[in-house]
């Protein structure tokens, strides 16, 4: 409850978990969001499972690690009535199982090298736009990125997989905004106190996941660029996405090749 006391409970399990929305997973190493159709809320276990299961946290160490996955994962529950809602009925539209989530589009494409090739650089110039030294130059490289993004999604997201256009952008927002919230926290210096440099490789830009690299890497820019406007959509209306919120800073009108799809 906002404003109200805390409430713990507890229950002992022998190695099974049952969550709000009745689903049943072994106790391990986890985190994930999810909701119970009325309701969202988040799964993650504790430390000492962490622990348990080799995870050290790398630089910034297990438990600032945590903190930062904590708040990835609370951003999404914040978000499942607006990206979330959006992206269950693009699911229902189209059809798609599941299993579909912010990982498929590069499981689909990763054996793609031209396609992973222009994530990378379209990351890349994002990262490389957000701490340029003049807005100009930001503004330039960040029409770059939206250049090669356009153009990757034109080639490969045609036809039965136009789709994959609108999946990807409601991805990167809701990865990228939740991966900006945990990376926040451990540079505060009333937070985690980490060097900018060592929480962008050690979190915001860390591990093999397109959505998460190239999201963190779009809302970097989008802070820059809207002076941190995109919050009250991100983490509040969902009005825009990141995408639609980069297209209207720099100045680009982008036809989505799905548009049929959200009318």
């Amino acid at each position: 409850m906002a404003g109200g006391p805390n409430s713990w409970t507890a229950t002992l399990h022998a190695g099974q978990i049952r969550l709000p929305n009745n689903e049943v997973i072994h106790a391990q190493v986890t985190s994930f969001a999810s909701s119970d159709g009325r309701n969202g809320f988040f799964v993650m276990s504790t430390p000492s499972v962490w622990r348990a299961g080799h995870v050290d946290g790398g630089a910034i160490g297990l438990e600032a690690m945590m903190v930062a996955v904590l708040l990835h994962e609370g951003s999404h529950v914040a978000q499942i009535p607006t990206y979330g809602n959006r992206m269950e009925s693009l699911s229902k539209r189209h059809h798609l199982p599941e299993s579909f989530n912010d990982d498929s589009i590069q499981e689909r494409f990763a054996g793609n090298a031209e396609f992973a090739r222009s994530v990378d650089r379209e990351t890349s110039l994002l990262l490389t736009a957000a701490g340029s030294a003049t807005s100009a130059e930001a503004l330039k490289l960040a029409r770059q990125a939206r250049a090669l993004m356009l153009e990757r999604q034109q080639r490969w997201f045609a036809g039965p997989d136009a789709y994959f256009a609108e999946a990807e952008d409601i991805w990167l927002t809701m990865e990228g905004s939740a991966q900006w919230a945990g990376y926040r926290w451990l540079i505060d210096p009333h937070g985690g106190q980490v060097n900018t440099s060592v929480a962008t490789a050690a979190f915001g830009g860390r591990g093999k996941w397109w959505s998460q690299k190239e999201g963190f890497a779009l809302f970097l820019l989008l802070d820059r660029l809207t002076e941190g406007k995109w919050k009250r959509h991100a983490f509040g209306d969902g009005a825009l996405t990141g995408l639609e919120m980069l297209d209207q800073a720099i100045g680009v009108s982008a036809a989505r090749p799905d548009s049929e799809s959200t009318k």
